[in-house]
């Protein structure tokens, strides 16, 4: 009876250990798109879903930047600046991962056109220092919008960096150009 009562426990400790390893199996046979770490990704990359706008992706997330632009631009008092560049910094860097994530786990090529962060972080990169008026904002958006789209050298090379770095960081140097544009606008011709 002992013997028995043994063997029983003993079944019972391997079929435990199968199906826990059958319970294993199937987690590892969910697909990558259905994990909580590619859903944020996702999200944050296509600015909140407004990537998947058909033909104007690029301008619709462009738009999605004057969100942190208009919510965050005039705080901090003596260091507004400092706070503008943060914020763009933070959203650089998010771009950067949340890039990734879609980049690897989607394997749809090196810079697909529903991840629209980068856009979102060039132009406030474009708007870094100025007054987020109406007339910045809309000049600013066509300058960025004009550059990101033409890809003046050396814009085009950043395209090449691996991964999430390469989708932000063309968009970057278009901010960056555009924000030179906009300093000479503003600053020399008064606009």
């Amino acid at each position: 009876m002992e013997e028995k009562k043994e063997n029983l426990e003993e079944e019972q400790k391997v079929l435990g250990i199968e199906h826990k390893k059958e319970e294993e199996k199937k987690e590892e046979e969910k697909a990558p798109e259905d994990s909580l770490k590619f859903m944020i990704a996702y999200m944050l990359a296509t600015g909140l879903f407004v990537g998947k706008v058909p033909k104007i992706p690029g301008t619709a997330g462009t738009l999605v930047g004057l969100i942190p632009i208009l919510i965050y631009w005039m705080k901090g008092g003596p260091y507004q600046i400092v706070n503008q560049i943060a914020i763009t910094l933070a959203v650089f860097f998010i771009g950067i991962w949340a890039s990734t994530v879609l980049i690897e786990t989607l394997k749809d090529g090196k810079d697909p056109e529903y991840i629209v962060i980068d856009e979102i972080a060039g132009y406030m990169v474009s708007m870094i220092g100025f007054t987020p008026t109406i007339e910045h904002l809309v000049l600013a958006f066509i300058i960025f919008r004009i550059f990101d789209i033409l890809k003046p050298p050396p814009i085009k090379w950043f395209e090449k960096l691996p991964s999430g770095l390469g989708v932000m960081a063309d968009d970057i140097v278009a901010g960056i150009y555009s924000w030179i544009v906009m300093f000479i606008l503003v600053h020399f011709l008064g606009l």
